[in-house]
């Protein structure tokens, strides 16, 4: 391994991590939110997508 692409894959680790603990607030909020059943929306497909493979069940 070369050390540019050393720096390309560090360089794409670190802005994806950047971006994903930019988002785990929101994540947190919008499943707190529907957790307590206020949201009037269907949930996104991938959420339906995962829940529906761990088990879950909207009541």
């Amino acid at each position: 391994m070369t050390i540019g692409r050393v720096a390309r894959c560090l360089t794409v680790g670190i802005v994806l991590s950047i971006i994903g603990i930019g988002l785990l607030p929101f994540l947190l909020v919008f499943m707190l939110i529907d957790v307590n059943g206020l949201t009037e929306f269907d949930p996104t497909p991938i959420y339906t997508l995962v829940n529906k493979f761990i088990g879950g069940s909207k009541t």
